[in-house]
C-alpha cells in the first residue's frame, strides 16, 4: 500500500521547470505538464489510500486448494503513465488444473456482481491470455476492472484495477 512515484513524472516536471526558468514561459510549461500528467503527486490525493482499501477489498476470496505467494501479493497506486491508477494483485499457487480456479472464479466473481467481458465458454482461453478473464464492477461509484489468469505455470494471478481519476479501464 505504499504510493508510487514515477521517475519519468519529476523528469517531466524538472524539463518544464527549466523550460520556464530558461525561457520565461514557466507558466506555458507548468499548465501543459498538468494538462498532459495531472496534478503532481495523485496517488497522494486525499481519499487515495481509502479507494486503494476499497480496490484491495473487491478480491474474490482464494480458490480452494491455492496458496498465497505473499512476495508477488500486494496494492498498490501507479501515476507511471500520466493516468494514474490502482491495482490490488494476489498471486496463489495451485495444483495446475485450471478448470476449477476458472468455475470457482466465474461463479464467484459474478455471485458478488462483477459482470463478465465475453462468455463463460471463453473463459478458460482467457484465462490462459494475457489479460486473463476479465470482469467489471462499480466500486462505490467508481469503475473497477477484475482480471484473473494465469500468472506462469502453477500460479494464478487476481488483480482488482481502478483508474484513479474514475475513467473506465480496458480489459
Amino acid at each position: 500500500m505504499i504510493p508510487v512515484r514515477s521517475p519519468r513524472r519529476g523528469l517531466i516536471l524538472g524539463l518544464a521547470i527549466t523550460l520556464g526558468c530558461v525561457s520565461g514561459l514557466g507558466l506555458l510549461a507548468g499548465s501543459l505538464y498538468l494538462l498532459f500528467y495531472g496534478s503532481e503527486g495523485a496517488c497522494e490525493e486525499p481519499g487515495a489510500r481509502e479507494r486503494l482499501a476499497r480496490v484491495s477489498a473487491a478480491a474474490p476470496a482464494a480458490a480452494a486448494g491455492t496458496a498465497p505467494v505473499a512476495e508477488r501479493t500486494g496494492a498498490e497506486c501507479m501515476d507511471d503513465s500520466g493516468d494514474p491508477w490502482m491495482t490490488a494483485n494476489s498471486v496463489y499457487t495451485h495444483g495446475g488444473d485450471v478448470q476449477p480456479l476458472i468455475t470457482h472464479y466465474w461463479d464467484t466473481a459474478t455471485a458478488d456482481g462483477w459482470k463478465p467481458v465475453g462468455t463463460r465458454g471463453d473463459a478458460p482461453e482467457r484465462f490462459r491470455g494475457v489479460s486473463g478473464m476479465c470482469f467489471r464492477k462499480d466500486l462505490a461509484g467508481e469503475p473497477a476492472l477484475l482480471r484473473v489468469g494465469s500468472a506462469g505455470h502453477g500460479e494464478v494471478l487476481v488483480a482488482v484495477e481502478s483508474a484513479l481519476d474514475g475513467s473506465s479501464m480496458d480489459c
